[in-house]
């Protein structure tokens, strides 16, 4: 028979040995892998890699935890089909330093939990650049003017610039105003820059470099009278030398320019036969065409009575009408239509 003190001590052993598991198919679902958390202009946004199985959809939970306690709150991302999760939450402030963790549950069978490394916003996130909206050129500067990529009290900004013709590269301080004036440049050149953003905090969170943005500086008074200067002489000596060389060119071609603007006068056929035979009946003819086309005014014309009728005749031989009438005064009418 074993001794007492043998069987006691045996029992404390196996008192002391831990508890199996409940249930091994609480934790027969595979936990998420590949957790990762992607950040841009404070819109935080967590994925990991699906868990496959062969009947039925996972659902996925996602909590948080912050340092000041100990436990872990929900957001909004409980019990979701998707694979990943936005964070990006009022109740979860940008300078926290928070802890995700994601479960995958198919009924009552879950997963265990797998969490993420720590994450703060204002260290961790990415600061896009601000956006220009208007650059306002002087002759010896340039005034950049621009939206920031988020409402943070924290941004600042800084402008990096050179000449476009060099590669000798300049930057202005970090400032927290959204219109950066380029001093000290040359008139009437032209000068690249790109704009940057960073989050200052203990550790400053510097953003890329915006793409590259290329403006002329304007002109001051004396460069512009002078340019007006140039262009009047230079139109008064192109009206000038227009006119000299419209002038020889007639001279020249005078012959030519006559004969386009006052081409010879070519006579009628029938009054060119009518010059080579003058025995031919054509005024008769002419006469009796116009009579049957156009119309015929009347004419009165006063004269002697002597000679009245003879000078009708010899002029118009057809279509004349003659009413002679003697007058009071001894002299005719004579009415032509």
């Amino acid at each position: 028979m074993p001794r007492p003190g043998a069987a006691l001590l045996l029992c404390l052993l196996l008192l002391s040995l831990p508890e199996p598991p409940a249930a091994e198919s609480s934790f027969q679902l595979p936990a998420p892998q590949n957790m990762t958390i992607y950040s841009y202009n404070y819109q935080n946004l967590l994925r990991w890699a699906p868990v496959k199985v062969d009947n039925g959809s996972v659902l996925y939970t996602v909590q948080y935890s912050t340092m000041a306690c100990d436990c872990w709150e929900e957001i909004n991302c409980t019990n979701i089909t998707k694979t990943e999760c936005n964070f990006t939450h009022p109740n979860i402030k940008s300078f926290w330093t928070i802890t995700l963790r994601v479960r995958a549950e198919l009924g009552q069978v879950k997963s265990v939990w797998v969490e993420t490394n720590t994450f703060v916003a204002d260290q961790n996130t990415t600061i896009g650049p601000p956006v220009i909206v208007n650059v306002d050129s002087t002759p010896d500067s340039l005034f950049l003017s621009f939206v920031p990529p988020v409402k943070e009290d924290t941004l600042q900004y800084l402008v990096r610039y050179w000449e476009k013709s060099t590669n000798k590269q300049h930057e202005t301080e970090w400032t927290k105003n959204t219109r950066i004036g380029l001093l000290n440049l040359k008139q009437l050149t032209e000068y690249c820059f790109q704009i940057r953003a960073k989050v200052h905090i203990l550790h400053d969170n510097i953003g890329p470099l915006s793409k590259t943005d290329c403006h002329r500086t304007a002109a001051n008074d004396a460069t512009r009278a002078g340019f007006v200067v140039i262009i009047f002489v230079a139109a008064t000596v192109t009206v000038v030398f227009s006119a000299i060389v419209c002038f020889l060119f007639i001279q020249k071609f005078h012959q030519v320019i006559k004969y386009w603007f006052q081409p010879p006068f070519k006579m009628p056929p029938h009054i060119e036969e009518y010059l080579k035979d003058p025995g031919m009946p054509v005024l008769e003819e002419l006469q009796n065409n116009c009579a049957e086309e156009d119309p015929w005014d009347s004419l009165s014309v006063v004269s002697n009575a002597e000679g009245s009728q003879a000078l009708v005749k010899d002029t118009l031989n057809t279509h004349v009408h003659s009413d002679s009438r003697s007058t009071e005064s001894g002299k005719n009418f004579i009415t032509l239509r």
